[in-house]
Parts: C-alpha cells; structure tokens; sequence
C-alpha cells in the first residue's frame, strides 16, 4: 500500500494529536482531538485563551505528531506521522459536512456544533493545513520506514 493511503487509513483510527505552537522562539506542545479529511486538513476545537490559540494569533507555523502504534516485544515496529504546515481559526465558520464528521469521529454530542455556532460554548474551530507529512512506518516499510507524503 502507498505510504498516502496508509496516512489516511492510520488518521482515521487516531483521535489525538500532539500540537507544536511558537511563540516569540519559545515552543509549546499540547494534545487536541482531531478531524482530519480526505485532504489531510486536521480540524480540533478549542478555546480562544489556551496556549496553543494564543501562539496560533501570533506565528501560524505549526507542527503535530500522531503516534499509531508503539514499538512492543510482541509487536516490534512503530507506526506513526509527523507534519508541518499552517493552523487558523475558523471559528464557528465551518462547513456541515466536516462539523458532522468532526462530531461523528470523535463521539461529541451534536448539540456542541449549535452551542458552539451560539456561543454558549466558547471553544472554536482551529485547521491545520499541512505543507508537509511524514509517514514513520516500521512494519510497512522496514528498510526504509521514514516515507514523505506527497501532497
């Protein structure tokens, strides 16, 4: 299978991403529950205040890491994809078929999308566009795991 089906299939099984923010050379890393769709943008929800929100304002230059599978005796190989690329807040200004598919994966009750597009919860919209995903791939790749996706 190729490395890019490989990401989508292992991005739809993960439901968290550790986040890399900067602010002024300083980092930050953070864990978010995540969408990603069909053309690797991740989409998480959160609150204008946090950290990663206040970097984001800032310097949009992003980096995450999902981890799919940890090196185990019985399983010896690792599994998982870092990238780089922007973040941006959408807000409330997401459309109905990522918002659905956001609430579908990760198991949210849908009245969040109708109390978020209120207001009577505070938390955002945010998306990553990635410039650039690597696939780190052990099982599927042993003599070559490190594979750059093409996008």
């Amino acid at each position: 299978m190729e490395p890019v089906e490989l990401v989508k299939r292992y991005l739809s099984q993960a439901n968290v991403m550790q986040l890399a923010t900067s602010d002024n050379g300083q980092p930050w890393a953070c864990t978010v529950h995540y969408y990603s769709d069909d053309d690797f943008n991740f989409y998480w929800i959160s609150l204008l205040s946090r950290k990663h929100s206040l970097d984001i304002k800032q310097n949009n230059k992003v980096a995450a890491a999902v981890l799919f599978h940890e090196n185990t005796s019985a399983e010896p190989y690792v599994i998982g994809i870092s990238l780089e690329g922007t973040a941006e807040l959408i807000g409330d200004q997401i459309d109905q078929k990522t918002s659905v598919a956001y609430i579908k994966k990760l198991a949210k009750d849908p009245s969040l999308l109708t109390d978020i597009a209120t207001g009577n919860n505070q938390h955002k919209f945010y998306r990553l566009k990635p410039s650039k995903i690597i696939l780190f791939d052990s099982k599927n790749f042993p003599d070559d795991p490190r594979q750059e996706v093409v996008l």
